[in-house]
């Protein structure tokens, strides 16, 4: 994962600050084809989303794939840079980027040119991307959330902010997908906080909530030092918290599925790549440190194909 480590296997390339021009002199940056590009970097570093993204109806597919592909070169800051600074400037740089596009300014970035092409199309919610991009400034401290409100918050800001998005290019007003997705977001937003602890922990960030450390006598230095070999019953007691307040919102995401559409459960497909992790993780004893949780699940493709024939989630 990337950002918190965000969405999947991290790509690093090095921090390149690009000169904004109008958007007339530059609509075919980017390489010769932004919306490959756009696909490409979602499979690298955001597979169970590229899969989910290849199911969605093909009139939603690649400006699908431009949010994605935003979502990813926003997470993926921390793990690209040395200093806070640099990421708040990179930070900065997108947002200023998305200010462009709304004013016809496109920087010279296959994501940008891509993003623009969506935006002209369908003109969704500004605020959204800012939020998508805010989702990610307090991983530039390596502060810990404070409680799992908290990172409920998060996840509405990382990972909602994208489907919301996505229901306005769809001219979707249910206010039933609406509540679905939001809990979905926020799910998701759990479940990345869980399957980043080991990678986190590696170098040295927790981002556990402080409130439930607390309770158990926990400090993030115990969660750094912890290998996976051994661990201990309060770490466990923390991670099965955590656990059962993302299936809840799972829950809540499926409980709205007799009111959608099969577009619209197209969307919500994402539930069962969560529903696999967890089911995983109860398997593991709640040790996110198993090995069992750090392979691809190769079984996941034909599950959400097979979602989509039943048009469940």
């Amino acid at each position: 994962m990337r950002g918190l480590r965000g969405q999947g296997s991290g790509v690093t390339r090095p921090i390149v600050f690009l000169v904004t021009r109008s958007v007339s002199s530059n609509v075919g940056v980017g390489g010769s084809n932004p919306s490959q590009y756009c696909l490409e970097l979602v499979r690298r570093t955001d597979h169970e989303h590229y899969l989910t993204n290849l199911l969605l109806p093909a009139a939603l597919q690649t400006d699908s794939f431009a949010i994605r592909a935003f979502s990813s070169e926003i997470s993926g800051v921390r793990d690209v840079v040395s200093e806070r600074t640099l990421g708040q400037m990179r930070l900065q740089f997108w947002r200023d980027t998305v200010a462009g596009l709304y004013r016809d300014k496109c920087p010279n970035h296959p994501v940008a040119v891509q993003l623009y092409r969506t935006i002209k199309r369908h003109r969704p919610s500004e605020q959204l991307f800012m939020n998508l991009i805010r989702s990610r400034e307090q991983f530039l401290s390596d502060k810990p959330f404070n409680s799992l409100d908290e990172v409920g918050d998060y996840g509405q800001d990382a990972f909602s902010s994208v489907y919301l998005i996505l229901l306005e290019l769809m001219n979707n007003k249910n206010g039933h997908l609406k509540h679905s997705v939001t809990q979905l977001g926020q799910c998701e937003g759990l479940i990345t906080l869980l399957r980043a602890l080991p990678y986190n922990a590696s170098k040295r960030r927790c981002f556990l909530p402080t409130q439930l450390l607390s309770e158990r006598d926990l400090s993030a230095e115990k969660i750094i030092r912890c290998d996976g070999e051994n661990v201990q019953k309060e770490i466990t007691e923390v991670i099965e918290i955590i656990a059962a307040r993302a299936e809840e919102h799972l829950m809540n995401a499926r409980f709205r599925a007799k009111h959608l559409t099969r577009e619209e459960v197209m969307v919500m497909l994402p539930c069962v790549s969560a529903d696999h992790y967890l089911t995983r993780l109860s398997k593991a004893g709640c040790n996110v440190w198993d090995k069992s949780l750090h392979s691809r699940n190769s079984w996941l493709p034909g599950s959400l194909y097979w979602h989509k024939f039943k048009r469940t989630y």
